[in-house]
Formats: structure tokens, C-alpha cells, sequence
């Protein structure tokens, strides 16, 4: 019987000789995901460590917070940069678990593991939330895409390991304007009515 994983197994590594140049320069000091990830260490006070091609996977995130990011999904979605930013907010939203690491969940049932992956995800997609709109994103793109990934699933087959897109969309739509009433609410507070409403956010120029 394989090991039970509460997340995914580590996706497969990207052969370096076999990415795009365009590609390979997000993954570089200072190119899109390293900008990107300066602006989530900002909001979460968490740096991360590295950030790895990979394939056979949009992201995701080991036990170390190394980030993994699909080259196929980059060279599909590579110039849009709010999905990006999303998408590695989802990612960021699993580094700030207070679940264990490290631990062998063989002793749950699958429903019980799933029952948690489920908590997780809806955790890291209010995560996602709050951080887009801080880093001056609205979710709208992340939200597309999710509908999209909804459409071409098997509905035959049932998904246990997310609650469902309409779910996952109401919790990024739910965070993401909960963070915008905080943000207007101690504009208010500290700096008076004639303070412009992006006071706090992260500067979306890098």
C-alpha cells in the first residue's frame, strides 16, 4: 500500500534544456516569479525558498517551501500576470499551514485525509485572496481559470480533494473583499477620507 499524502507527490523537474529562453528568464533573479515572490514574502513575512520548473503540474509546494511551477502552464499563461500571481498566492497560502510536517497520515481514513486536504485548500484559496488584492490583483483571472479546469474535468469521476469550483470561487471572491473593507476601514482610521484607497497595498510595478 503507497504512503497516504495529505498534498500531491513532488511533480516531475523540468529538464533545463528543454525550456523556452522566454520561459526559463520568469525563473531567474529578478524575472516574474522572483518579483512576484518578493511581493508575497512582503505580505506573508515568509520568503519561500526556491522556485523550480517543473512539468505535469500548474504549482505547488513541498514540505520545505520550495515552490514548484508548470512550464507548460507558464508557456500557456505566461503573459498573464495576475493568474501567475494567483496562482503562486494559492501556493503561498500551504506555506502558511499550521498542519505538521513531515507526518505519515496512514493512520486516517481517506475520507478523514480528504476532509483535510478540502480545509487546506479552501485555506490557501483565502489566502490567495487577501494577498491579491494587497498586491493590487483583483481574482477574476484566477477565478476564469478555475472555471475553465471545471469544464474539462470528468464529472463522472468525483473530485474529493477540493470542494467545488463555485466553493473555491466564493472564498477568493469573500476574501479578497474582506481585505478591501480592512484596508478601507484603517484607511479611515489612521489617515482621514482624502488618502487614496491603494494606502497598504503592495506596489503592482515590482
Amino acid at each position: 500500500e503507497s504512503r497516504k499524502l495529505l498534498g500531491e507527490p513532488l511533480p516531475q523537474l523540468a529538464d533545463p534544456k528543454t525550456i523556452p529562453p522566454h520561459i526559463a528568464e520568469m525563473f531567474e533573479p529578478g524575472g516574474l516569479l522572483d518579483r512576484l515572490r518578493t511581493r508575497l514574502a512582503i505580505i506573508s513575512r515568509k520568503r519561500g525558498r526556491k522556485i523550480i520548473p517543473a512539468r505535469n503540474t500548474v504549482a505547488s509546494v513541498d514540505e520545505d517551501d520550495n515552490l514548484y511551477v508548470g512550464v507548460d502552464f507558464l508557456e500557456k499563461y505566461g503573459d498573464n500576470e495576475a493568474l501567475i500571481a494567483a496562482v503562486m498566492a494559492h501556493e503561498w497560502g500551504h506555506m502558511m499551514s499550521d498542519l505538521p510536517k513531515g507526518i505519515d497520515w496512514s493512520r486516517l481514513s481517506w475520507d478523514e485525509l480528504h476532509a483535510i486536504r478540502r480545509d487546506e485548500e479552501a485555506d490557501a484559496d483565502g489566502f490567495a485572496g487577501r494577498a491579491l488584492f494587497l498586491m493590487g490583483f483583483k481574482p477574476d483571472e484566477m477565478i476564469k481559470f478555475l472555471k475553465e479546469v471545471d469544464k474539462k474535468r470528468n464529472k463522472k469521476i468525483p473530485c474529493h480533494k477540493y470542494h467545488n469550483t463555485p466553493t473555491r470561487v466564493e472564498i477568493l471572491k469573500q476574501s479578497y473583499e474582506a481585505e478591501e473593507r480592512a484596508m478601507e476601514v484603517a484607511r479611515r482610521l489612521f489617515f482621514g477620507s482624502k488618502v487614496g484607497a491603494k494606502v497598504g497595498r503592495v506596489s503592482s510595478s515590482g
